[in-house]
């Protein structure tokens, strides 16, 4: 779903009609997708491989919910909030409100309660410890999230994603783009904490089609608020 253009805009005071979400890490990465080999039924073709820059509103402590901000166009960026919980919104933003504003502000009428069937499909997931890793030196875990076995992952060639955690980042809950993986997670809280380092993708018939690595992450204050009173 399209939605039109949501301006963030620098608030110092919250009005009583509000639900708001705060954020304490700000994480950019670079995500690559390759092109594909051959053509596989509801996934995306792609001809050659593309580069895109990612960031990432994050709370260490609660990974419940995230924003994703990736480039709409030559003035805007695309912020995609998701609560694991039920709740979505996609909206546009300018560039420049990416590094000033503290506060985004976003029209509740925005907020789409999503379907949360993904939490009773927890038991066609799972997570596997392989080998650390040494990247330049320094060790660093290394898991799988593997989609067991079942008529829609033969169907839609589903494989495994592979996630390496950078060393010292335990301070940080585990960040997942799969809200299934969230469920499964929340559930038997097997994995360690920590920032990815690296994350890329398979698909079931063993060829590498994502490749998602950590640029450089930070410290923030940032609040995302759906506001009923804003207009």
């Amino acid at each position: 779903m399209t939605l039109k253009l949501v301006t963030f805009l620098l608030l110092s005071t919250y009005c009583f009609s509000q639900e708001h979400y705060e954020f304490d890490y700000f994480i950019e990465t670079e995500h690559i997708f390759y092109k594909d080999l051959i053509k596989i039924k509801d996934r995306q073709y792609r001809q050659i491989d593309t580069t895109i820059s990612k960031y990432y509103l994050t709370n260490s402590k609660q990974n419940n919910y995230q924003a994703v901000i990736t480039e709409e166009d030559s003035l805007h960026y695309r912020l995609v909030f998701t609560d694991r919980n039920g709740i979505y919104s996609n909206a546009t933003f300018l560039k420049s409100d990416l590094h000033t504003a503290k506060i985004l502000n976003i029209q509740s009428k925005h907020k789409i309660y999503a379907s949360i069937r993904s939490r009773n499909q927890i038991k066609s997931h799972g997570f596997n410890k392989v080998s650390d890793t040494i990247i330049n030196g320094d060790v660093h875990c290394k898991y799988e999230l593997e989609l067991f076995k079942s008529r829609k992952i033969k169907r839609k060639k589903l494989g495994a994603q592979y996630v390496i955690i950078k060393n010292g980042t335990s301070f940080h809950q585990p960040i997942f783009s799969n809200v299934t993986a969230y469920h499964y997670w929340k559930k038997e809280r097997n994995l360690p904490n920590g920032i990815f380092l690296e994350k890329y993708d398979m698909d079931a018939n063993g060829q590498l089609y994502s490749h998602e690595k950590l640029i450089d992450f930070k410290q923030t204050n940032r609040t995302i608020i759906f506001n009923t009173d804003y207009d």
